[in-house]
């Protein structure tokens, strides 16, 4: 209890006589970590639309007439050895005539001229890797070519007319997300040094303050870590204040404006108080981590103890 009670009282009392510069240190570590909560956040959410946006994305191999269950069959075995394929599915020219006329079910012209004959029997290709999709063109041998001065895809797998695999689309969609996640995390990273070198000053200005007492307690036969164990503990409560007020900062965040979306915006989905729970762990041990770390490196640093 008495070795409890004198990190108690030495810490409480570093906190008070550098209040100043504990109350930055402070501000400096909410803000790393808010960001940097954020961060994971955004991360999340991305990876949340990613799913969605992804799961419904599919592969479409078109299929040359006349359509026979050998060639289909070929296909099929061929693009179920790969991996990333989860499901084929065959539709048929009549299955295609009810997709088509679902989806302009709007534009009467084109629903009641349409000659079910001339829409092509297609492969549906699920993948449980959508950033992969290369891979189906690669392994069905196609590439784009020119015809007839006109760049086309061409297969050399017999039955295949074409292939729509969105790749635009994705390609921009992946590009995007991966510099939109660099970026913030980048962000969080320059903040959390900020935090750091603050915390380490913090504790510098503690030690060089109290440097008399400091130097009596070693003339008496203190130990190096006894003399540093305060400021080490008062690093961390600076750190952990800083977490606790940055994960009650993203809840309030989340209430303020991640709830009112989900009944407005119900087509994309929303990250969850599941979400946000799942992340603190990782900023109080971030937290802790960069308080330990920084004023180690503060003491060494500065003063000889």
């Amino acid at each position: 209890m008495a070795v409890l009670d004198y990190l108690f009282r030495e810490t409480t009392s570093g906190l008070r006589r550098n209040g100043l510069v504990a109350f930055a240190a402070i501000s400096t570590t909410f803000i790393a970590l808010l960001l940097f909560g954020l961060a994971l956040l955004i991360s999340r959410q991305v990876n949340l639309m990613i799913e969605a946006t992804t799961g419904n994305v599919e592969v479409a191999v078109y299929l040359s007439d006349p359509v026979t269950q050998a060639t289909t069959g070929a296909i099929t075995d061929k693009l179920r050895s790969l991996d990333i394929v989860s499901q084929v599915e065959f539709e048929s020219k009549e299955q295609a005539c009810v997709r088509f006329k679902e989806l302009f079910r709007g534009q009467a012209a084109l629903v009641n001229n349409v000659d079910c004959q001339a829409l092509p029997a297609s492969l549906r290709v699920k993948l449980s890797e959508p950033e992969k999709f290369a891979q189906v063109t690669a392994i069905l041998g196609c590439e784009m070519q020119e015809v007839e001065g006109a760049s086309k895809l061409v297969c050399a797998q017999p039955g295949i007319d074409n292939v729509v695999d969105n790749s635009r689309f994705l390609n921009r969609l992946f590009a995007v997300t991966r510099v939109f996640r660099v970026g913030v995390l980048l962000v969080s990273i320059v903040m959390l040094i900020a935090a750091a070198v603050l915390i380490a000053n913090t504790v510098r200005m503690g030690l060089f303050a109290r440097r008399k007492e400091i130097g009596i307690m070693k003339l008496v036969g203190a130990t190096n870590w006894r003399i540093r164990l305060p400021f080490l503990i008062e690093g961390l409560m600076e750190s952990l204040i800083g977490a606790a007020a940055a994960v009650l900062f993203l809840f309030a965040l989340k209430v303020a404006f991640i709830n009112p979306l989900y009944g407005s915006v119900r087509f994309i989905p929303w990250v969850t108080n599941s979400d946000v729970l799942a992340i603190v762990p990782l900023l109080l041990v971030a937290g802790s981590l960069l308080a330990l770390v920084a004023s180690l490196v503060g003491m060494r640093r500065f003063l000889d103890v």
